[in-house]
């Protein structure tokens, strides 16, 4: 019987020196994850940045472009929309293909620039004419 318990009083604990490897090996496999991790979520804001400030774009071009010709004027204007964190500049610059015609061609660029950094997000580019004829 004497025998009996003390296989159940053996020692099952851990060494000194076991739980410092232990706690080295898990270090060495959480670090780079984390590191990863870290990454990843910059990845999403820096994506998330770049998806609002595109949809910014498209909607103030599409102002630009169901404006009609006449209406749009020549020259930079800032615009910022509320609840985001964005600058909206638009250049609208005017060219004429012919001279004494009544063809017009705008050239109008919408670009998306934080406040806080001097960086374009997004640039968008397009024309447009009024009265053109392609060819003599």
């Amino acid at each position: 019987m004497m025998r009996f318990f003390k296989l159940f009083r053996k020692k099952k604990s851990f060494t000194l020196i076991e739980l410092i490897m232990t706690i080295v090996v898990v270090g060495i496999v959480v670090l780079p994850i984390s590191v990863i991790l870290a990454k990843h979520v910059q990845s999403v804001f820096v994506s998330q940045d770049y998806a609002s400030a595109l949809n910014l774009a498209r909607f103030k071009m599409e102002e630009v472009l169901n404006t009609p010709y006449a209406n749009i004027a020549i020259g930079t204007t800032s615009s910022s929309y509320p609840g985001y964190v964005y600058n909206v500049i638009t250049t609208v610059s005017e060219t004429k293909p012919k001279p004494h015609s009544n063809e017009g061609l705008k050239l109008v660029i919408v670009s998306v620039v934080k406040p806080d950094s001097a960086t374009v997000l997004i640039t968008l580019r397009t024309y447009i004419a009024k009265n053109v004829t392609v060819g003599s």
